[in-house]
């Protein structure tokens, strides 16, 4: 029972994460699953999609009737980004794997920089009038979704200002739809596991557990985020992308 109670909270933190924020639940799971809780590389990103996917749902079901889910942007923008994803992980077998996270820290970065100046503008203008074009939709989505599947993370810190700034969605509406976003990429890379037989024996009883904990943080993180302003969210988010950089950065420079 002890040995479950560390991924019971660290999952909680990676549900608060994806609920409030939108995304980064991918980023923050598979170092905790290989820094905290020892689990390989190769099992530690299979995990992490069973629990983003996962957490990613229950957010939404928790989010049923509340129209703050854009659901049509979420399904094509996931949709149409699945073909840049597939892009992405076959050209990062190419790169030097420290150059691939120094990218990954300078990236972080950029997107937390761009998120914070987004913050700063008046939400109302953010607001769209208008749906957005196709040829405003598929370049941000396939790119977002090479970037993605360069980097080998879920997407949700990309996600949530691509949707906020290019897309022009409201902030607590780009925070909600990423969580579409992010389960339409998790299930279609867990689909792809299974059926390449690449999927490895998994501790399920860590996974459950795990996941379970990432469901209730994610509907915690979903209340929470119901009752903040949408600068406060944006702003939350940037902070976060930019520790994050820091992090893998100084990791990076390690390696």
């Amino acid at each position: 029972m002890t040995s479950l109670l560390l991924p019971a909270v660290l999952g909680l933190v990676v549900g608060l994460v994806m609920g409030a924020l939108g995304g980064g639940g991918a980023v923050i799971a598979v170092p905790v699953l290989v820094y905290l809780l020892d689990q390989p590389i190769r099992e530690a990103t299979t995990i992490s999609l069973v629990v983003v996917l996962f957490g990613a749902v229950v957010g939404l079901v928790s989010m049923r009737g509340e129209g703050r889910v854009d659901w049509r942007t979420g399904l094509v923008f996931g949709g149409l980004g699945l073909g840049g994803s597939v892009l992405g992980a076959r050209l990062s077998v190419l790169a030097d794997p420290r150059v691939l996270m120094a990218g990954f820290a300078v990236l972080l970065a950029v997107v937390g920089a761009i998120t914070w100046r987004h913050a700063r503008r008046d939400e109302t203008a953010a607001r769209r009038s208008d749906e957005v074009s196709l040829t405003q939709l598929v370049p941000t989505a396939f790119g977002v979704g090479t970037l993605t599947g360069f980097f080998g993370v879920g997407g949700g810190f990309v996600t949530v200002p691509a949707l906020a700034v290019v897309m022009r969605l409201p902030a607590l509406v780009a925070t909600s739809t990423s969580l579409v976003v992010i389960a339409v990429n998790a299930a279609a890379a867990l689909a792809t596991r299974l059926l390449g037989g690449g999927v490895p024996g998994l501790p399920w009883g860590l996974v459950t557990v795990f996941a379970a904990a990432t469901g209730a943080g994610t509907w915690a993180g979903n209340r929470l985020a119901g009752r903040a302003r949408g600068a406060v969210l944006l702003r939350a988010f940037a902070v976060f992308l930019v520790v994050l950089a820091v992090v893998v950065g100084t990791e990076a420079l390690r390696s």
